[in-house]
């Protein structure tokens, strides 16, 4: 016997799968998703399906084929109660209908038969255990149960039943199965998923005992069977190559507990969908214990549409504006110039043809630079608050050309030297002398540091003042010698001395050691002033600028903290949200910084970043704002020190890890709070 389904559906361009099954509730086609919906979910869905039987007949001696038909629209609906519990209803209208071959007469049809098949009413708990947001790497557990109504017909519809079961129509008896209401029947299963990436793979095992079957008068009595028991298991992989579209293939299966007899069935589909509607294309073939000695299989659609009832909390991440225009400050003409935001992450911005200008920065302290091609830069510093638009504009001076010129030579022999004559902290290039140490420079008129360079001497920095449109004569003399630096390096908590590296940021300067028993350091370098970092295995870098004097000692120690080990926890006091948020208060920045030091000192080192709540509200509310606020963690790490994406992950644990008595108000803070955990550091 063949059953064929008709297909109707158009798919449309769509995102993301709605993911419901042909229950009603979250799955694949028959196996169920342990995962339910997230809160708020409200979901409807149909899948019709036709199929027929031929029937041959004789009418006036003649052989002709009549047809039995099947249709049956499966209707349901589902909501998630909360983010774990899922309830849904679903019922299953049927027609049967009687088809009579007007050759070689034309007979007419008799009346179909229109009833409810099932209504059931069942209920799915889940709980998903998220190991790795971002690949993913997800698994679940659940217990779906359900009851199933066999519900007795109308009379009247009653009658129409007994017509194609019993009587003859035109000397033919139409043989129609009839319809056979029961007992509810009871079912529950147990289910697990897991996702890695774009697999995803869901197991099914549970149990159904079946109502008893109740004649509805007009059944032979051998038509009345005891239902056996059954064990429903099923299990089903998911291919998902993109949000728009899964490939779906599953197997389920019932077991005659009284027969000791398997039947089997196995689904290959397509899933298309998107966050409130989705489209299923599936053909399930029966492969071991089909219901005939045909080939089993039975094409059907299933259409599904949902809508999320539960507004989720946004994410705000703080920002502030800065608009102005910048001018000629004689002629007030507008200048198309160049305003960049040193010693950050902001990219520059350009001012237009009229001279205007804007930037969205965050929330801080900020130095803006203005620079045009012919004028003197313009620096002015700025403190911005989230929210705030400050009107900022700037007047730039032209250019005046200044004259500086000299030799440079040996101190002690007055031989010439070859030099790098430079203006630090100014645009100025650098210029050098000739083999006769002669050098000129051409720079704007006023005050600046006049830094000279040879090999193998100390170098050399004055500071020369420029008149506008004058020459000036400025001659160094080099000498050889430097100064001292020295100190010790020690651990935080123990004193004990630590085995590390001194570095002159910026410099061709080569790097000190310490003694590996002493901690102490000391090293000979030109004067001048330095930024020096020190760094140790296992160590988080310290920083410190250091101004050393010609013929000077100077005794600067360093103290190092611990790198934070695999699976260590460490609260970040100081961070502080806005009430019932995740916005990150600007008062929080200074830790966030801190704590980004230690990522930027282990480029390999993967950390969780956890949000922990009190108690007061929801469990599901908790946890999605503790979500969010880890996340927004998170997401200022990538956005203003560039963390690799890949190396911070948000979890939110709500108030299910307290650390204090949520019944005080000090313990209620205590449970509010940010984590960092080191999950890998290589």
């Amino acid at each position: 016997m063949k059953k064929v389904a008709c297909v109707l559906c158009l798919l449309p361009m769509l995102l993301v799968a709605q993911e419901i099954s042909v229950y009603g509730n979250r799955g694949m086609f028959k196996v169920q998703y342990a995962q339910p919906h997230n809160m708020g979910m409200f979901s409807f869905h149909m899948a019709p399906t036709a199929r027929w039987e031929s029937h041959d007949v004789t009418v006036q001696d003649e052989t002709t084929t009549d047809r039995r038909l099947f249709f049956d629209a499966p209707v349901g609906l589902s909501y998630a109660i909360i983010d774990y519990l899922e309830i849904r209803t679903h019922v299953t209208p049927f027609v049967k209908y009687y088809e009579a071959n007007d050759y070689p007469v034309r007979r007419g049809d008799p009346s179909p038969v229109i009833g409810f098949r099932t209504v059931e009413v069942g209920a799915k708990i889940g709980y998903p255990f998220v190991v790795d947001e971002e690949t993913p790497l997800v698994y679940a557990v659940g217990v779906d149960a359900f009851v199933d109504f066999g519900l007795w017909l109308s009379s009247s519809e009653q009658e129409k039943d007994r017509a194609l079961y019993a009587d003859t129509f035109d000397g033919i008896v139409p043989n129609f199965p009839p319809h056979i209401p029961h007992d509810p029947d009871i079912g529950f299963a147990g289910l697990f998923d897991i996702r890695v990436g774009p697999f995803a793979t869901h197991l099914n095992v549970g149990y159904l005992v079946p109502g008893t079957e109740k004649n509805p008068g007009y059944v032979a009595p051998e038509d009345i069977r005891e239902r056996p028991d059954y064990l429903i298991h099923g299990g089903g992989i998911e291919l998902i190559p993109a949000d728009a579209a899964r490939i779906l293939f599953e197997v389920y299966g019932m077991y005659d507990m009284d027969a000791s007899e398997e039947s089997l069935w196995v689904t290959p589909g397509l899933r298309f969908g998107s966050s409130t509607i989705s489209f299923d294309l599936g053909c399930e073939l029966g492969i071991v214990n089909p219901t005939s000695d045909d080939v089993w299989y039975k094409p059907f659609f299933n259409f599904s549409a949902g809508v999320d009832l539960v507004k989720e909390i946004e994410v705000h991440i703080p920002i502030a504006k800065v608009t102005g225009k910048i001018y000629d400050a004689k002629t007030s003409e507008p200048i198309a110039a160049t305003i960049a935001f040193p010693e950050s992450d902001q990219e520059a911005v350009m001012a237009t043809g009229a001279g205007y200008y804007e930037a969205t920065l965050t929330p801080g302290s900020h130095r803006l630079h203005v620079e045009a091609p012919g004028y003197r830069w313009k620096e002015r510093g700025i403190v911005l608050k989230d929210g705030d638009e400050l009107v900022l504009d700037f007047n730039l001076n032209k250019k005046s050309v200044s004259i500086v010129k000299g030799k440079v030579y040996d101190d002690i022999t007055r031989a010439p030297l070859l030099a790098q004559i430079s203006f630090p902290k100014t645009e100025f290039k650098a210029v050098a002398s000739d083999t006769a140490g002669y050098y000129e420079a051409e720079v704007a008129p006023g005050s600046y540091r006049l830094r000279v360079e040879a090999p193998g001497y100390m170098f050399e920095e004055k500071i020369v003042t420029l008149q506008e449109d004058a020459t000036k004569i400025v001659d160094i003399g080099m000498r050889r010698g430097g100064a001292i630096l020295t100190g010790m390096v020690s651990e935080q908590d123990t004193k004990n001395p630590i085995l590390a590296n001194i570095i002159f940021v910026g410099t061709d300067l080569p790097k000190a050691a310490t003694d590996g028993v002493t901690g102490i350091f000391k090293v000979e370098v030109p004067p001048g002033t330095y930024s020096v970092r020190v760094e140790a295995q296992d160590y988080i870098p310290e920083y410190a600028p250091i101004v050393l004097v010609k013929n000077e000692t100077k005794i600067q120690n360093f103290i190092l903290r611990p790198m934070p080990a695999v699976g260590e926890k460490i609260i970040l006091v100081g961070i502080h949200f806005d009430f019932n948020s995740a916005v990150i208060k600007p008062t929080s920045y200074p830790v966030l910084d801190d704590a980004a030091r230690v990522l930027k000192a282990r480029p390999k080192m993967r950390v969780e970043i956890s949000g922990h709540t009190d108690s007061i509200g929801s469990d599901s509310y908790n946890q999605k704002l503790s979500f969010q606020r880890a996340n927004a963690v998170r997401q200022y790490f990538i956005t203003y020190h560039s963390i690799d994406p890949s190396r911070v992950i948000a979890v939110g644990y709500g108030e299910r890890q307290p650390i204090a008595d949520n019944r005080t108000r000090t313990g209620r803070d205590l449970n509010r709070r940010i984590e960092f955990k080191v999950l890998s550091i290589e």
